[in-house]
């Protein structure tokens, strides 16, 4: 039923058109073909567009600034079609070992709305423009290595 798309770096969408978001709770160590196994998130977006409405999932892999967007075999789908979509992609994300939470995201007031749809990597159009996504793992254990060092110089 859904199947990645390699032309999807992200899902960037307005307020308007996300019907729903679940994000993971957890981050589990997946290998997804093509791309470097490591942690992972999870987001099932829900969209309407002008055909219809579709849901998507959208994986990020944080260590390697990559991700993985599963498309639905049918984009412009009903309400009806729409929920069982939804229902089958929270279903598939769960069988990788994400653990998921409804982001509520129609309820929240529309600042809080902006403010998700600025600092998750769902929306952004390249996982590399997520905000403190430029500092890769291994400057991060650099900058570990460097004070613990300077830490037993001290001694």
């Amino acid at each position: 039923m859904f199947s990645i798309d390699e032309r999807f770096r992200g899902l960037p969408a307005n307020r308007e058109q996300v019907l729903s978001l679940y994000q993971s709770i957890n981050s589990p160590h997946l290998a997804i073909p093509g791309k470097p196994a490591g942690p992972a998130q999870a987001f099932v977006l829900g969209l309407r567009g002008s055909g219809g409405f579709a849901v998507f999932i959208y994986l990020y892999l944080s260590e390697a600034q990559d991700c993985a967007v599963y498309v639905p075999g049918r984009r412009a789908a009903s309400q009806e079609d729409y929920q069982q979509d939804e229902a089958a992609a929270l279903g598939f994300v769960e069988s990788m070992g994400f653990m998921m939470d409804n982001a509520n995201f129609r309820g929240l007031p529309a600042a809080h709305q902006d403010e998700l749809l600025k600092t998750l990597p769902v929306f952004y159009k390249d996982p590399k423009l997520v905000p403190g996504a430029s500092r890769s793992r291994a400057e991060e254990k650099r900058n570990a290595s460097t004070n613990l060092g300077r830490l037993l110089s001290s001694f």
